[in-house]
């Protein structure tokens, strides 16, 4: 009995950005697109932001979100699409999310919003 291969898995595109500018992030990748996002505090001492900060997806995009969480627990919060990923300090969690609803939205760290932890999601 002979056993087909598997087709080869795609490499991952992490999306960084260095500076916190709002260009938008994201890469296309075959079968979906996966997204490093950092969520970075600064030892605690801020500034608390992510990188980066703005995405842009197209509407029936499957995005794969490794965040990653330099000291302290954080979110990824967009409650009109029902986001809500907490991270502890230290930890990286991925989430596959499928976009349906065209619009831009508020991506906050519920801990940090009010210490302009916060981003936006446009889906085109």
């Amino acid at each position: 009995v002979s056993q087909r291969a598997s087709p080869p898995i795609p490499p991952a595109v992490v999306i960084s950005n260095e500076n916190s500018s709002s260009e938008s992030a994201s890469a296309q990748v075959i079968g979906g697109k996966s997204v490093l996002v950092d969520m970075n505090d600064n030892g605690g001492r801020g500034p608390f932001v992510y990188l980066p900060v703005d995405f842009t997806f197209e509407v029936g995009d499957v995005v794969n979100f490794a965040l990653t969480s330099e000291s302290q627990f954080h979110t990824f919060t967009v409650s009109d699409l029902g986001i809500d990923e907490g991270v502890d300090g230290g930890d990286t969690v991925d989430f596959n999310f499928t976009f349906e609803k065209q619009g831009t939205y508020p991506l906050v760290c519920i801990p940090h919003e009010a210490l302009g932890m916060v981003g936006t999601i446009t889906v085109r």
